[in-house]
């Protein structure tokens, strides 16, 4: 399988990236509406931490959550595809 090293690969890669955020976030934000008024949770516990739930914590949590997991999985293919011999 050959992976083309082209500016354009990098800039659709990027554009999913954050587009996948924002999706994210988008969902966390109408979760974080939805739930103190459907299920009456108030708080999340995070790390020990309690935090309030509001469209924009749960809409944060969800997006920085996505974005840095994505981020590190594209990296791991970044680095991994300079190790396969085919790709050169």
């Amino acid at each position: 399988m050959s992976v083309d090293r082209e500016p354009g690969n990098r800039r659709r890669f990027v554009g999913t990236l954050l587009a996948a955020t924002a999706v994210a976030t988008v969902g966390g934000a109408l979760l974080g509406f939805v739930l103190p008024t459907a299920v009456g949770i108030e708080e999340l516990v995070v790390l020990e931490m309690a935090v309030p739930i509001t469209p924009s914590s749960v809409g944060l949590y969800a997006g920085v959550t996505v974005g840095v997991f994505l981020l590190t999985l594209g990296l791991v293919v970044a680095a991994v595809s300079h190790f396969d011999d085919e790709t050169v």
